[in-house]
């Protein structure tokens, strides 16, 4: 197999935020660090002890009850990097979500730095979601191509800026509740009623506009989506639909992107139940990576 020194000699690892589990293939040796959240007075692994259907389902009648996130626990990344070693790997590649979002980033860099005999590269892809899953699938891809881990290293860095995520909220209720706003260094008023339009990409957090029904939102986050293109060629950009809870709201928005746009967004992703603890339980969007050329 071309490439498969390579690939098993540098192990791919993502945080669960990235919902890796809904796009790779089965075929896929990527290995997911599950974060953490805490409701119903019990903890769950985030997308392995409980997915977004199960927890939208369970906030969507316990509105104020409160609820916490943590960062992959140190017990499951020691023994997944001491599992690494074990098994002969020389190298990790580990995708994280945005610093502005969790601390997984730094929790995972100081468990690293007590495994110096496996070289551990972490990488902060600034986003969450779709995109943040693309960076451990395409690390995987070009692992398997034969490229050495320092080459995918600085390839995955520089995607950063060409990673977006532009999606619309009911309300922003749990983005304040959750600190998210603050970290990011956001501050934006709530309407009762009305719906958000936001992009987040590189770390950062933009309200894009404010209306006040669903069909607005939708035609928003298009246009938005269309305008990031910048009238580049279509195939130069992959798509994701994301939603969180209503499935039935993100099927007309997919239909909505259709009819406006050509482009179909297929069933979409549904946000890991850590992150629709922050951005709340009705919620659709983009995902956008444009692709560059990869190293040779």
């Amino acid at each position: 197999m071309p490439g498969s020194y390579a690939l098993y000699r540098c192990a791919v690892l993502s945080t669960s935020s990235g919902s890796i589990d809904s796009m790779a293939g089965r075929d896929s040796t990527i290995h997911i660090l599950h974060l953490n959240i805490s409701f119903n007075h019990q903890w769950h692994a985030d997308g392995s002890d409980v997915n977004n259907k199960e927890y939208c389902e369970w906030r969507t009648n316990h509105l104020d009850d409160p609820i916490s996130t943590l960062p992959p626990c140190e017990d499951e990344l020691f023994k997944t990097f001491n599992y690494l070693v074990e098994q002969g790997y020389h190298e990790a590649i580990v995708t994280t979500l945005s610093h502005k979002l969790s601390d997984s980033a730094d929790v995972i860099r100081k468990m690293a730095a007590q495994f110096p005999q496996l070289k551990i590269h972490v990488i902060d892809t600034g986003t969450c979601c779709m995109p943040e899953g693309f960076f451990a699938m395409e690390a995987e891809r070009l692992l398997r191509a034969g490229l050495p881990p320092q080459t995918v290293v600085s390839h995955l860095e520089s995607l950063k800026p060409y990673c977006h995520i532009v999606f619309g909220l009911s309300s922003l209720k749990s983005l304040s509740l959750g600190g998210t706003l603050s970290r990011v260094g956001a501050s934006f008023g709530d309407w009762i009623g009305l719906r958000n339009v936001l992009h987040f990409s590189q770390d950062n957090l933009e309200r894009l506009e404010t209306v006040t029904d669903d069909v607005k939102m939708f035609d928003s986050i298009i246009a938005n989506t269309v305008s990031l293109m910048n009238d580049k060629p279509k195939d130069q950009f992959i798509l994701g639909g994301l939603y969180s809870g209503d499935e039935e709201r993100y099927r007309l928005f997919a239909e909505r992107f259709f009819e406006k746009t050509g482009r179909r967004l297929g069933q979409g992703v549904p946000v890991s139940p850590v992150v629709a603890a922050h951005v709340g339980i009705c919620g659709v969007g983009v995902g956008m990576v444009e692709r560059i050329a990869a190293p040779v």
